[in-house]
C-alpha cells in the first residue's frame, strides 16, 4: 500500500507547482553520476534522487506520525532494512522500468503529445520558481533532470492507456455484480480486562446475547430501523458490499445473505465470534458493481501491460551501481507542506526537533492533463 501511495503522489507533480523550502546542509550528491545501466543507457543519480526524496516527502507526511520522524532509518517492516532503503530499491525498479518503456514505446507508435511536452514545460518552470535552490540541490532537481523524469513518468502512462484500450471490455453480469448488506455482530469472543487477564464469557453470558440478538432483529423489523436497535444494545451496524465467491465475509454470514432478497432481514446467525443478524439492502448494488466492473477492466489492463513489459524486464542487462545508489541516504527529514499553508513562513530544524504539518493526498486518473491545487514540501535537515 505505502508503495502504492508514493507512486501516486509523485503524480501531483504534473498537476500544478510544488514549493519545497529548507535543507542547510550542503547538497554532495553528484547528479551526473550512474545509478544505473539499462541496456546501456545510463540512469543518472540525479534522477533517481530526486524520483526518491519528492517520494520521500510525501511518505514522511503521511506516515511520520504513525511510526516515527525517523521512521525512513527504521526497519518498520521487519524485512531487515530500514524502510528508507526498502523505498529507494523500489525507486530504482521503477526508473528501470522507465526507461525500458522509453526505449520501446516507439514499437507501440506512441510517443508524447504536443499538449503532453507543455504541460510538462510549463509544469517544470512553475515547479523551478517556487522552491529555493538549496532544496532544489537537496533534490538534484534541475530542469533537465524535473524534465526528464516527467517525461518518463506521462509516457509509461501513455503506454499503460494504450494496452487498456487492447483488452476485452466485456464484463460477465455474474462476475461483476455486487450485493450490499448491513449486518450487527454481537461478539463472543474472549476479551482482555484492564489487569490483562483474559476474559471467557460463560455459557449463560452467550446466551443472554443470543436473547439480546433476537430481541435487536424484532425491533429491527417493527421500526424498520437496523441501526437504531443496535444503538439499543450498545452494538453498531457494519456496512459491506460483496460479490460472487467472497473470501472477505464471514462464512456463515455470507451463508445467509445469499438467501435474502432485497428489505429481507436474515435470523439470527451463530458463528464461532458471535451472533449476527443480517440486512440485505440491494442484491445489486449499482455503485458497488461498477467499482468491480472498473476493478476487472483495470487487471486486465495491468495484466496486457505487464504481458509487454515483462519480456523486456527478462531480456534486459541491467547494472546497478550500488557504490553510488548506497549514497542517498536518509539523514534528512522531507516533508510536505499544506496548500494553506504555502506562504507561511519555515524554521529548518535539527531531526529531532522538526516540525510535522498536514497534508491532504491528492491522486489524478490523468496526471499529465489535470491540474490542482500547489503544495509546498520542506527538505530538513
Amino acid at each position: 500500500m505505502m508503495k502504492k501511495k508514493a507512486t501516486t503522489l509523485l503524480a501531483v507533480l504534473l498537476m500544478g507547482a510544488i514549493a519545497l523550502t529548507g535543507c542547510s546542509a550542503p547538497h554532495t550528491v553528484n547528479g551526473s553520476a550512474e545509478a544505473v545501466s539499462v541496456n546501456g543507457t545510463s540512469v543518472p543519480l540525479g534522477e533517481l534522487n530526486f524520483y526518491l526524496r519528492y517520494q520521500q516527502a510525501n511518505m514522511q507526511n503521511a506516515y511520520g506520525g504513525m511510526f516515527g520522524e525517523t521512521f525512513m532509518n527504521t526497519d518498520i517492516t521487519g524485512s531487515g532494512s530500514v524502510y528508507g532503503v526498502t523505498m529507494r530499491d523500489s525507486s530504482l525498479e521503477t526508473l528501470e522500468e522507465y526507461y525500458l518503456v522509453e526505449a520501446n514505446a516507439e514499437e507501440l507508435g506512441i510517443s508524447l503529445t504536443d499538449e503532453d511536452e507543455s504541460k510538462i514545460a510549463d509544469t517544470v518552470q512553475a515547479f523551478l520558481a517556487a522552491n529555493d535552490s538549496k532544496t532544489l540541490d537537496a533534490m538534484t532537481a534541475d530542469e533537465a533532470t524535473v524534465t526528464h523524469v516527467l517525461e518518463l513518468i506521462t509516457l509509461q502512462q501513455r503506454v499503460h492507456e494504450y494496452f487498456g484500450t487492447t483488452i476485452d471490455t466485456e464484463v460477465d453480469p455474474e462476475e461483476a455484480n455486487q450485493k450490499k448488506i448491513s449486518y450487527v455482530l454481537n461478539s463472543t469472543e474472549d476479551t482482555t480486562d484492564d489487569a490483562g487477564n483474559t476474559v471467557v464469557l460463560s455459557e449463560a453470558e452467550k446466551e443472554q446475547k443470543k436473547a439480546d440478538m433476537e430481541a435487536l432483529l424484532a425491533e429491527a423489523k417493527e421500526s424498520g430501523d437496523l441501526s437504531a436497535a443496535a444503538e439499543n444494545y450498545s452494538l453498531s451496524v457494519v456496512p459491506a458490499t460483496y460479490g460472487k465467491d467472497d473470501e472477505t465475509l464471514n462464512e456463515d454470514v455470507y451463508a445467509a445473505a445469499e438467501q435474502l432478497s432485497d428489505g429481507e432481514y436474515s435470523d439470527v446467525i451463530e458463528s464461532d465470534n458471535g451472533y449476527y443478524v443480517v440486512y440485505m439492502e440491494s442484491t445489486s448494488d449499482a455503485d458497488a458493481t461498477q467499482t468491480k466492473i472498473d476493478s476487472i477492466l483495470s487487471d486486465r489492463t495491468n495484466e496486457a501491460y505487464s504481458a509487454w513489459l515483462d519480456p523486456l524486464k527478462e531480456g534486459a542487462e541491467i547494472t546497478v551501481n550500488d557504490k553510488n545508489v548506497e549514497k542517498l541516504t536518509f539523514d534528512r527529514i522531507y516533508t510536505v507542506k499544506a496548500a494553506d499553508e504555502a506562504t507561511a513562513d519555515e524554521t529548518v530544524t535539527d531531526e529531532a526537533t522538526t516540525d510535522k504539518t498536514a497534508v491532504e493526498d491528492g491522486t489524478a486518473d490523468d496526471a499529465a492533463t489535470e491540474e490542482e491545487a500547489a503544495e509546498d514540501t520542506a527538505a530538513e535537515e
